[in-house]
């Protein structure tokens, strides 16, 4: 008995300390994150906007809008594009292989004609059936505007393609059914003028779910209806406002959300692009080996141009902004969302696994000796510890094996201490402060207009620990055991749509959407 008195203390000691450095972690970061925000919204500063709008440093991009069966919100999704506030952009649309009338409807719509334009295939793909290109008519900003059909690939496949298609230094990264601010693209340049070392940028991806959309833009910033939504809004923040806001303050981004991301094109190609099984590059071999490919490629792509600057010792970094520059639905059905966080899972061991090589490695700064290890202690093997706890302290408690004082700090630690980091994210996430150029009116990261909806936020904050977190705890762990027994491929989850009918989901070859 002594024994196993000894070895149940021992566990208990585990399980307390991962808990207590987990949750003390994060409180660190809301404090370097809430200095951050408070930085940003102080000079924040809209006029800007238009200094970086007619700058000659403000270099021409495209964005490139991979598509695979989104017949029904594909017109829409593309409209909204030409109402971006940007001096010279290229759009390119890259039909991956959809088995709907997703390429008929773009043609019909717009007007495109088939016809021969430059490609030049710098990343391997799968193979592209044919071009359109829009000539006439091009809307206000837009310098060039074409489709490529090609079979299906996956979203990592599709950018690829984009990327041997795209005539501009930069480009954006983005999915087909995501809301993008519409001065989102001369926010990030404007970051990116005062810092020319940034060769990639993500912002905060905030959930549209109950926000007013008209246009294809965000018109009012609302509370989805659905109590599993609500808890994604306190659980964005929570990674967006704290968690990467304060990553990047270290100079340790390991992700940017496939949701929304712009990059400086000859960095992606000299990494060898979006992973996938047709990549040939040296340096993808190198890293992650021949025939590779995740579903997470926003990730793993990060993390590959991580490794790359710090192995050739560049002054470039990855860059990060806590305004919400991009809108996305969120699954609001527990099977939607499982299969989202189960994905999420596998695509992070596949990148940690792919680029181990990092870990408490020197050579790679807080991305050897933090990220990376934060990642696995607390990302990957903190969920079987997780769960482990939840499911063996109540019995041992009550078999008189565990004390009440370990009970109670396990409470303590598991809930309470969670808590007041998702309050405290909310707090920073609508955390009103004057800008340099007006110091009456207050500005906030997301501008919620009605003290209710950050009343409800606050609640559902003090409710995410009894129950929402238990439950994305499982969807992990089964990522893990997906993940061990070769489990592969994506689904695309059912959407609503922005006002229309709830789109239905299709299953799709490689990866796709943001993680």
């Amino acid at each position: 008995m002594g024994g196993t008195h000894l070895f149940l203390q021992l566990v208990g000691a585990i399980l307390v300390l991962y808990l207590f450095l987990y949750n003390s972690f994060q409180l660190v970061f809301v404090f370097v994150a809430f200095r951050e925000v408070r930085r940003r919204l102080r000079g924040r500063a809209y006029g800007d906007l238009d200094i970086v709008y007619g700058s000659p440093f403000t270099s021409p991009l495209s964005i490139i809008v991979p598509a695979y069966n989104e017949e029904t919100t594909i017109v829409e999704s593309l409209s909204s594009l030409v109402r971006l506030h940007f001096p010279r952009m290229e759009i390119i649309v890259v039909n991956d292989g959809s088995t709907d009338g997703t390429l008929d409807r773009i043609v019909r719509e717009f007007g495109f004609r088939r016809m021969e334009i430059t490609y030049e295939e710098r990343i391997s793909t799968r193979p592209v059936r044919g071009f359109y290109e829009l000539r006439g008519g091009l809307p206000p900003g837009v310098i060039r505007w074409v489709v490529v059909d090609k079979e299906n690939g996956g979203k990592a496949d599709a950018l690829n393609v984009g990327i041997n298609a795209s005539t501009c230094p930069m480009f954006v990264s983005m999915d087909a059914d995501s809301v993008i601010d519409e001065n989102a693209l001369l926010q990030a340049f404007r970051i990116m003028l005062r810092d020319e070392g940034i060769v990639a940028i993500g912002g905060q991806v905030a959930l549209v779910n109950g926000c007013e959309v008209h246009e294809g833009q965000v018109r009012r910033v609302g509370l989805p209806d659905s109590s599993l939504a609500r808890f994604q809004v306190v659980e964005y923040m929570r990674s967006f406002s704290i968690g990467r806001t304060a990553l990047a303050r270290l100079n340790a981004i390991m992700i940017i959300s496939g949701v929304f991301g712009i990059f400086r094109k000859d960095v992606v190609v000299k990494v060898g692009g979006y992973l996938t099984r047709n990549l040939t590059g040296k340096l993808v071999r190198e890293y992650v080996g021949q025939g590779r490919d995740t579903v997470c490629e926003d990730m793993e792509i990060i993390v590959r141009i991580q490794r790359y600057i710090k192995e050739k010792r560049l002054s470039s970094r990855v860059g990060y902004t806590p305004e919400p520059l991009c809108w996305t639905e969120g699954p609001e059905t527990l099977r939607s969302l499982g299969k989202q966080r189960n994905r999420w899972m596998r695509g992070l061991i596949e990148t940690l696994v792919y680029h181990r090589a990092i870990l408490l490695n020197p050579r790679y700064g807080t991305l050897g000796w933090f990220a990376y290890p934060f990642f696995v202690l607390f990302e990957f093997v903190g969920a079987p510890i997780e769960l482990f706890g939840y499911l063996a302290v109540p019995p041992l408690y009550a078999l008189g094996l565990l004390s009440g004082r370990f009970l109670f700090l396990f409470f303590i630690l598991s809930v309470i201490y969670g808590t007041l980091v998702s309050v405290s994210a909310v707090v920073t996430g609508a955390w009103s402060e004057a800008t340099s150029r007006s110091r009456e009116r207050g500005s906030s990261l997301l501008q919620y207009r009605e003290r209710r909806h950050l009343a409800v936020l606050l609640a559902y904050a003090l409710l995410e620990n009894l129950g929402y977190r238990q439950l994305t705890l499982w969807w992990r762990i089964r990522g893990i055991w997906d993940y061990y027994f070769g489990r592969t491929g994506w689904e695309k989850f059912g959407r609503k749509g922005f006002g229309a009918a709830p789109v239905q989901p299709a299953k799709q070859a490689g990866g796709g959407g943001g993680c």
